[in-house]
């Protein structure tokens, strides 16, 4: 047997999917196009065929849904594949089966019929896979085991968590800083810092994100400080008086001594300029200090004149100079104080908000996305669940992480609890699969130290070095150029490794364009020219490269038109076409040159619909409307894209009182259709009378912006059914519009689907493919901005990750923090360059160059010479710190690309950046397309849907149904002893003996019945200690109130009502010997649900069976029901090993013990189908018990069906059957014989009639 693996120079080991060991850590890093998910499969059916595992214990974790599909799909294929071969020898020239095929025979001696039999097997079941999002998995587990979290049952996913953190920030703001117990000092700092809950929500939201970073404060935070500095105001006042109101006194000293000053910080505008900034400091107050390091107040120090004199001058003096001195060393030290007071109110907030949202989603029961991990990683660390590790090893012995890359910390540490060797326990199989050259996720918290970590951890990792996309020159050229730098990806240990071409056919490009060369380059490199013997200005080369790209695109898309550009068999077209770039402002100039020259193109984004100039020009349009008599909205709203006004129409129209009144009038009427009949309806009307679709589809971008405003309409249309108020819906938008999120409902949608030139963002393209690239602005060395406002985010020496807080509050920590943080934003830059370079599979161009920017009037070639694209190519020599500060000139940065070129030809080619007269693809557009309507049929059929008792019963078709609680059916019953003509008063329940507390008084309908159900839903049975904390509940869910009686004694009365509801129906003996209040939590579930498929039932055949059966009821009358039948049991229990349905009735039958008798039940179970439903739940119990149970019989285990009438269930309350038992009132008991359960069960699935009966 062969070796498994290939030695390389490199140390990494050449995977061998068929013959590798199936055992411990595994690391496979795979280049960009080397196929990772063939090598997963081929893992994942060695592992079903060797290991002899199911698909439910191969765990294969992947981080979005798109790919979680795309893996299942892809395993899914393979084994069809293998299944196919297996069975009929048949194989399309697929090494893939053959080589797996030969390998598991000879790895594992398992021959052909034990594959087929396992991989058959595997398909089967291949519905219930382990293939997961990495939030999926923790979500299964915590739903398989919540207890071992701490965690209530029945969670739901809670999508979007920012409202509930905002609440919680919102409420230590208001107790902490909107109150009386900061200073009035800190409260100003915090105005003028821009500070409110909103922005210290997201810092919250961040914190919780990055659980795993270490955070560093400021030492002084330790030691509580006095905000007011002693003599601060006596300071101002002396610095005030000695200015003299215009400062005039300490101007004209300056600007007579500026002989005797450094001309470079003082010339005369420099000196009034900061004249004017001391007078607003006086004029407006102490707590409106310039900054001294942006201002240039510090002009008037002495200490600052000292420094600056001319050697041998005499400075100018001023008493004022000393004064200012004074002045801003003191104010600085109150500000240090107030920063330092400020940081630890924020830390106080990470605490204490931080827990009152864990606990405010506890009582919701709801857990968000990140939640899923931290519970999970929480339960597998607690020394209270040490079995949990070993349960999930059990149901899972073996894992699969996909784009490994991507993992965070927390991410790792789940999977390390419970993979990783502990104890005597090794390491269990556990294979990540990823590329760090691809690791440019790090906005979404993926973090490639961690990968680098495990990558130690794991020892020598397997590689795939056969790039199974792009053509061969293409991959020799860009081999060419990731070699030109070994350390061009600048951390330690993240090299590039050559690739080489494999055995994948490709689609051969064939260019026979007028302009193309005998031996075309794969790899096009535009060199940017210069202008007139300097480099371009970066704004002018921008404008070169956008008309460049435009331009080769349209002549691509022109020779193909002609024939003369082909891919495969078939002529290049648009969609073959992508342009990658950094950001969408980027796509938006593209998106336009593109236009010029009449090529139509589109842009995938995960941009959020909310960060458009639509959504803020909707809010404005909006608030007009709301309030349509306030000129400035209306003008504002008028002056958008949207209304289309510009300057002069807006300054006619506020001239023009008449038609301004009329505009008005028009936009009032929105707001009264808005408040009238909603949103949806006042937006189409909005849309409709002021001609908005027309406006926007004659714009160039018609199509894109018509497709954002329908796109913002509907969400929030949908929000709509939460805030319905006008009021409340705006502030919704208005702060959907100031979230960084990006939640998926809420990302760009794609205008049409036609087959256009994409640009994508370089984030949005990993993953994907395309036959020609652009890469139009990767030679733009302008430095990235840092988002976040502090809290400064990088990895210490050890790889962990750290949020610094010191760098406003230490100036030694600043330059450390930034250098590190530089390092860390170019080195993923350069993995942008890669994965934009490694998207192409037959050519790719790629703009580089120098460039020059300018300020204060110079020219400077620095930024563009420090590019990291050029660094690519000429810092071999150059370690990453030294390029960031080298003085090589552009020529030699130039002769070095101009050398790899020949080096790399003709692989590779250099060539000026074209600058010929635009070329027009005229014929590029699609024309119109025709429109019309489909013929209806003659009959439509009744759509798959899901029903309910409630709609069997009234004939309904919506998928949601009224609860089947009281009074809904409202039919009609007769009265059988005359006492349920009246509803007794007080004085008649006197008279009759029923005391003020009895549940006969409690209020009837819906409402009430809702709140009877609640009541039970919360009580535990067994604990009467708890049993007021339940009543509270239930009547603060569903609010009742007695006629007649103020609200204080109303409630007094009901919550004794309830009581003694309690204490009679949980003490009345039930058939069978049951008492409830004997019944213990385990012994119970809740509101179980069910939902029973339906293959078609009739009313006509469910009214025959009923009939046939002996239960009368009202005729039903439903349409078919094709789909699930859905409900909720309100009460299984368990007791002496027999299992029942209880539901609770809250009719009301009368007022007396014959009112509840066995009689009037039957009637009432009748008049309002209750058989029905008791024997629905009754089939429903049956399938769950013989699922669950073990040896489950039905004349054993089954105790059937309790309904009670619990304002008729008492101890004292019996009647006496004929044979002379004694029955107890309030009790409807039946068990229907198996025959009957089953011959409905086979009716609901299909069956006819006379098969049923």
């Amino acid at each position: 047997m062969s070796l498994p693996f290939t030695p390389t120079g490199s140390g990494a080991i050449d995977l061998d999917v068929f013959a590798c060991p199936l055992d411990g850590m595994r690391l496979i890093e795979a280049s960009a196009g080397t196929g990772k998910t063939w090598n997963i499969c081929g893992l994942y059916l060695r592992l079903l065929l060797e290991k002899k595992l199911n698909v439910r214990q191969i765990l294969v974790v992947t981080f979005t849904n798109a790919a979680t599909a795309e893996l299942r799909a892809r395993i899914r294929g393979r084994m069809v594949d293998v299944l196919a071969y297996l069975r009929h020898g048949t194989i399309a020239d697929d090494r893939f089966v053959a080589g797996l095929v030969a390998a598991v025979a000879s790895n594992a001696d398992v021959d052909r019929q034990q594959m087929l039999a396992r991989l058959d097997a595997a398909l089967h079941a291949f519905d219930e896979a382990a293939v997961f999002t990495i939030h999926g998995f923790c979500q299964r587990v915590l739903v398989d085991t919540p207890f071992a979290a701490g965690l209530p049952f029945s969670l739901e996913l809670l999508a979007d968590e920012q409202p509930l953190r905002l609440e919680a920030v919102s409420d230590f703001w208001r107790r902490h800083v909107a109150s009386t117990e900061i200073s009035p000092a800190l409260a100003d700092y915090l105005a003028q810092r821009q500070d409110c809950p909103e922005s210290w929500a997201r810092l919250l939201g961040r914190q919780l994100a990055k659980s795993r970073s270490r955070v560093i404060w400021p030492e002084e935070l330790e030691s509580e400080g006095a905000i007011d500095t002693p003599g601060l105001a006596d300071a101002f006042a002396r610095a005030s008086q000695l200015w003299g109101g215009d400062g005039a006194g300490p101007t004209g000293a300056l600007l007579v001594g500026l002989a005797a000053l450094n001309a470079g910080s003082y010339k005369e505008d420099s000196v009034r300029t900061a004249a004017r900034t001391w007078t607003e400091w006086f004029t407006r107050g102490m707590s409106h200090a310039p900054d001294p390091e942006e201002s240039k107040a510090r002009l008037f120090t002495a200490d600052f004149i000292t420094a600056r004199k001319k050697k041998n001058q005499t400075p100018p003096a001023h008493p004022f100079f000393a004064a200012a001195d004074n002045l801003l060393a003191r104010h600085a030290s109150l500000t240090q104080a107030l920063h330092l007071a400020r940081l630890r109110l924020l830390r106080r907030m990470f605490d204490e908000a931080g827990t009152a949202l864990r606990q405010q989603k506890r009582r919701q029961r709801v857990l968000s996305f990140n939640d899923m991990l931290y519970n999970v990683d929480a339960a597998l660390a607690s020394g209270d669940t040490p079995w949990l590790a070993d349960s999930l090893l059990d149901r899972y012995p073996v894992a699969l992480i996909d784009e490994f890359q991507d993992t965070d910390p927390l991410q790792y540490a789940i999977f390390q609890r419970i993979y990783g060797a502990c104890g005597d326990r090794p390491a269990a199989p556990l294979f990540l699969v990823g590329d760090p050259k691809q690791a440019i996720y790090s906005f979404r918290n993926a973090d490639l130290h961690t990968y680098l970590a495990a990558r130690r951890q794991a020892g020598t990792p397997y590689t795939l070095r056969h790039n199974q996309r792009s053509t061969v020159p293409l991959i020799d050229a860009c081999n060419a150029l990731f070699e030109a730098n070994p350390a061009g990806f600048i951390l330690p240990g993240l090299n590039y490794e050559p690739v080489s071409a494999g055995d994948k056919p490709r689609p051969l490009l064939t260019d026979h364009s007028d302009q193309c060369d005998q031996a075309p380059a794969a790899l096009r490199v535009w060199w940017l020219p210069d202008d007139g013997g300097q480099y371009l200005l970066r704004a002018e080369a921008i404008q070169q490269v956008l008309r460049a790209t435009a331009t080769e695109v349209a002549r691509l898309l022109r020779a193909a038109q002609a024939g003369r550009i082909t891919l495969g068999e078939r002529p290049l077209a648009p969609g073959d076409l992508a342009i990658l770039v950094k950001s969408h402002a980027q796509g938006r100039l593209l998106r336009d040159a593109l236009l010029q020259v009449g090529v139509g193109s589109v842009e995938l984004s995960q941009h959020s619909i909310f960060h458009t100039l639509d959504a803020e020009d909707l809010e404005r349009v909006l608030l007009a409307i709301l309030e349509p008599n306030r000129p400035p909205l209306l003008y504002s709203a008028l002056a958008t894209e949207l209304m289309g006004f510009d300057a002069v129409s807006v300054a006619a129209l506020a001239a023009d009182e008449a038609q301004l009144l009329r505009t008005m009038a028009r936009f009032s009427g929105y707001r009264d259709i808005w408040q009238r009949r909603g949103f949806g309806v006042m937006l189409r009307a909005w849309i409709d009378s002021e001609a908005v679709t027309s406006r926007l589809l004659a714009r160039s971008d018609g199509e894109r912006r018509l497709t954002n405003l329908l796109h913002l309409g509907e969400l929030l249309q949908h929000v709509g059914a939460d805030h319905p108020a006008p009021n409340a819906l705006l502030r919704w938008l208005n702060s959907q519009r100031r979230d960084d999120g990006t939640d998926e409902v809420a990302q760009l949608r794609l205008e049409s689907d036609r087959n256009l030139v994409q640009i994508v963002t370089i984030h949005k393209s990993k993953g994907l493919e395309y036959g020609i690239v652009f890469c139009p602005f990767l030679w733009d060395g302008q430095p990235s901005r840092f988002a976040e406002a502090e809290g400064r985010e990088y990895h210490d020496d050890d790889g962990q990750p750290v949020i610094d807080f010191r760098l406003e509050g230490d100036a030694a920590a600043a330059d450390e923090i930034k250098r590190r943080r530089r390092e860390e934003k170019d080195a993923e830059f350069m993995r942008l360059v890669y994965v934009a370079l490694t998207r192409a599979a037959q050519r790719c161009y790629l703009v580089a160059g120098c460039y020059a920017t300018a300020a204060f009037g110079k020219r400077s070639a620095t930024q563009g010479n420090h590019s990291l694209l050029n660094w690519l190519v000429s810092g071999r020599d150059l370690s990453y710190a030294e390029w960031l500060s080298h003085k090589l000139p552009a020529s030699q940065i130039e002769a070095d690309w101009r050398s790899l070129a020949t080096a790399a030809s003709p692989q590779l080619s250099l060539t000026d950046l074209p600058g010929k007269a635009a070329i027009t693809l005229t014929t590029a557009r699609l024309a119109p397309e025709s429109l019309s309507a489909l013929p209806p049929p003659a009959r439509i059929p009744a759509a798959w849907r899901i029903g309910s008792f409630s709609s069997l019963q009234h004939g309904a078709e919506s998928e949601v149904s009224a609860s089947d609680h009281d009074g809904r059916a409202a039919l009609a019953m007769p009265a059988v002893g005359g006492s349920q003509a009246t509803v007794q008063t007080a004085a008649d329940s006197a008279a009759n003996g029923i005391l003020p507390d009895d549940i006969l008084l409690f209020p009837r309908g819906p409402a009430a019945g809702d709140c009877v159900h609640a009541l039970f839903e919360r009580v535990d049975f067994a604990d009467p200690r708890r049993w007021p904390e339940a009543i509270d509940a239930a009547l603060a869910s569903y609010p009742q109130l007695l006629p007649g009686q103020p609200a204080s004694a109303s409630a007094s009365r009901l919550a004794r009502m309830l009581r003694r509801l309690l204490d009679d129906v949980l003490a009345t003996p039930l058939p069978g010997g049951i008492v409830l209040s004997s019944l213990l939590p385990r012994q119970r579930l809740i509101e179980l649900e069910f939902n029973l498929p339906t293959a078609g039932i009739t009313a006509q055949a469910l009214n025959g069976w009923l009939k046939a059966h002996g239960y009368a009821l009202p005729r039903l009358g439903f349409p078919p029901l094709a789909g699930y039948l859905k409900g909720f049991i309100d009460l299984a229990f368990c007791h002496a090993n027999r299992y029942y349905v209880l539901d609770w009735k809250s009719n009301h039958l009368g007022y007396a013990a014959t009112d509840y008798g066995q009689q009037r039940l039957a009637m009432a179970m009748s008049a309002h189908g209750y058989h029905l439903q008791s024997l629905i739940y009754c089939v429903a119990l049956h399938r769950y018990l013989r699922r669950r149970v073990a040896g489950y019989d039905y004349e054993r285990h089954f105790g059937g069906a309790h309904y009670l009438f619990v304002r008729g269930v008492r101890p004292d309350w019996h009647e006496v059957a004929a044979d002379g038992r004694a029955i107890v009132c309030g009790v409807h008991h039946h068990r229907p014989p198996r025959s009957t359960l089953e011959s409905l069960d086979a009716l609901l699935a299909g069956a006819s009639l006379a098969t049923s009966a």
